[in-house]
């Protein structure tokens, strides 16, 4: 199976999948607020490295033969056709997220050492994104990474997750037990303007609110939030926040409240804390990724 959407990735395996889309395909039966989208499964990985013959065991210019490598023709077509229908359903572009099935192990995780490409407006971009996430498990860091914990890159477990583009108004992520004192009673929340990846790459100082899940009470503390990343005609571009928008705090407090409850809801479903990335656009919440806080599970901190 080459192509799965995003709502039926839950009945395929694990390793099809990757644990990105995996975790969203889980939370999409209990919430309405995940874009729609698809996986480029780990199947269709390697018939494209099989129908390309790129050996990637001690090949050091694996990366370079997949970027520059072509797709057969059944399976553009199908991206192709799904790409078209997916563009229609969810405003202007798209978002392509590596989703490896080694992201989040017991012990290790691979969180964030993949690519993720946000704005894709054409056919051409989307093949060229998908190529970016597959040569981004091979990776030097990923291939330093896996061979020190003793992990197998041998057989190939990365799908693509191309999803409907969020145009954020405001992004953040949210820890539902804060992982500074590790209070399970306290919902940790991280957010600025624009979309999540200043964030995320440490490029902004974002608004932190601490909310008690009992009281609902919101602890506060504002953000420099200098600069934030927009769509652009192609890519993205980053901008200087207005200063009258970075005096104040980027989230209202019925927006927190609804974070607040999304998350307890998320953290009830899997049974065990959770960091969710989310973005709004015209007050509306939606969620982009979830996964377990492995800094409280004893691995490495995604």
């Amino acid at each position: 199976m080459s192509l799965v959407s995003l709502s039926n990735a839950i009945n395929y395996d694990h390793t099809l999948i990757g644990s990105k889309a995996m975790n969203l395909s889980k939370i999409k039966r209990i919430l309405n607020n995940i874009p729609d989208g698809y996986v480029v499964t780990s199947d269709a990985f390697k018939e494209f490295l099989s129908f390309n013959h790129i050996n990637t065991t001690s090949n050091e210019n694996v990366q370079d033969e997949i970027i520059h490598a072509k797709f057969p023709a059944n399976m553009e077509l199908t991206i192709a056709e799904k790409f078209e229908a997916l563009k229609k359903s969810s405003n202007y572009a798209v978002a392509v997220r590596s989703s490896s099935a080694l992201e989040d192990l017991e012990g290790a995780s691979f969180a964030g050492q993949y690519e993720t490409i946000l704005n894709v407006r054409t056919l051409e971009e989307l093949l060229h994104s998908i190529k970016r996430c597959w040569a981004s498990y091979f990776s030097s860091y990923v291939l330093d990474y896996a061979k020190n914990n003793s992990i197998s890159l041998s057989d190939v477990q990365m799908g693509v997750l191309v999803q409907g583009m969020v145009n954020a108004d405001v992004s953040g992520v949210i820890f539902s037990t804060n992982p500074v004192t590790h209070n399970q009673n306290e919902i940790l929340i991280n957010a600025s303007y624009g979309l999540g990846e200043a964030i995320v790459d440490g490029s902004v100082t974002p608004d932190m609110f601490i909310i008690n899940k009992q009281s609902n009470h919101i602890m506060k503390e504002l953000g420099l939030k200098e600069i934030q990343i927009i769509p652009a005609e192609s890519g993205n571009e980053t901008v200087d926040v207005p200063i009258e928008q970075q005096e104040v705090f980027c989230l209202e407090e019925d927006l927190i409240h609804q974070l607040t409850d999304v998350t307890k809801e998320i953290e009830a479903y899997y049974q065990y804390p959770v960091d969710i990335e989310f973005a709004i656009n015209n007050h509306q919440i939606f969620i982009l990724q979830s996964r377990p806080i492995t800094t409280l599970k004893g691995g490495k901190a995604s």
